[in-house]
């Protein structure tokens, strides 16, 4: 950078130090009192760039807690005792004589008359037909069931797994490196013909110095270029195919087979029996009794009585009441608030150096 303001400036000085210094003609030389040039000051140094890591603070806020006083009224219960007049029912009792005419029970006898059932016993032959049972030994056919059992011949359908090959398609991502062309500014160093005044003979002479220049430059680069194609696979996919098969299977079967048992067989046969019997006679007979008859006699009778009376009296007395009454005190309370702190952080900076 340096050398390409030397350059820039070197160009703006050469029409000056052309114009100061014209080109002889050509001729006899002539004599000219020709000043020493100054010396040419040497370029400046490259600036150069090194990375600093320097402290910086910034301010945040946070939340502190600071004790206020405040003065907070607060109204305080207080219990005070006043008297009360009300005024109550008390009850009175007095003595009353009163009279009631009552319904007294009297028993008195009489003599009545009622039907009795006397029951006798008496005795009399009589005769009843029993069931006499006989037993003879009988033979019978019975049905009997026997088991067996038969081959048979089923079929059944089984599942058989089986694999087919099928072909599926997925998309697939292919990225593909594509070449790019594009123009980028490059620096190079060029050597540049510049006008130095000689000190000993006054002529102007042209010297090579190196000036930065700046080229377009065609540069190509790869880019990845992400193409979405289908593919195509196989894929083995299990299934399973119904198949019929034949299989001999037992049956159990029952076949019928008549036997021949002998049965004990009871019959009963009628017989006639000559029995005793006793049997209840009952005759009715009239009989007299004394029955007790209740009867209800009304009876005046004074009684006393004790009479309930509720009479007003006024009663005086002490009932607790809760009076509030306002207390003022000071409290300590935590208010929150904001405060501003600085906290320091690392900051990298590029930052420019003397040249070594």
């Amino acid at each position: 950078m340096c050398r390409w303001l030397i350059g820039l400036t070197a160009g703006a000085l050469l029409p000056a130090l052309v114009a100061a210094h014209p080109p002889v003609p050509p001729g006899p030389p002539v004599p000219v009192a020709v000043a020493p040039c100054p010396p040419v000051p040497p370029p400046p140094p490259p600036v150069r760039y090194e990375y600093r890591t320097v402290t910086q603070f910034r301010t945040e806020y946070r939340t502190e807690f600071k004790e206020v006083q405040r003065t907070v009224t607060r109204r305080v219960p207080e219990t005070v005792m006043t008297e009360v007049q009300e005024t109550v029912m008390v009850p009175h009792w007095r003595e009353e004589t009163r009279q009631r005419t009552v319904m007294v029970p009297v028993t008195r006898m009489e003599v009545r008359e009622r039907p009795v059932l006397r029951t006798e016993l008496q005795q009399q032959t009589r005769e009843r037909t029993v069931m006499v049972p006989e037993t003879q030994v009988v033979e019978r056919l019975r049905p009997v069931l026997v088991p067996g059992v038969r081959d048979e011949v089923r079929e059944r359908t089984v599942m058989v797994p089986e694999t087919r090959i099928e072909e599926r398609a997925r998309p697939v991502t292919v990225v593909h490196q594509v070449p790019e062309s594009h123009t980028e500014q490059v620096v190079t160093a060029a050597k540049v013909a510049v006008p130095v005044c000689d000190p000993c003979t006054g002529l102007a002479k042209f010297i090579c110095q190196v000036v930065p220049q700046i080229h377009n430059l065609c540069v190509t680069t790869i880019r990845p270029v992400a193409e979405q194609l289908v593919q195509k696979y196989s894929v083995a996919v299990p299934t399973v195919r119904p198949e019929r098969q034949a299989m001999t299977v037992r049956v159990p079967t029952v076949r019928e087979e008549l036997r021949t048992e002998r049965v004990p067989v009871t019959t009963l046969r009628p017989a006639k029996q000559a029995y005793t019997a006793t049997v209840p006679v009952t005759r009715r007979e009239m009989q007299a009794v004394a029955v007790p008859v209740r009867e209800m006699r009304p009876k005046v009778e004074t009684y006393t009585e004790r009479v309930c009376e509720e009479v007003p009296e006024v009663r005086t007395r002490t009932v607790p009441t809760t009076v509030y009454r306002d207390v003022t005190e000071v409290v300590t309370e935590r208010v929150p608030c904001q405060v501003a702190v600085r906290v320091p952080y690392q900051v990298t900076l590029r930052v420019p150096c003397d040249c070594p």
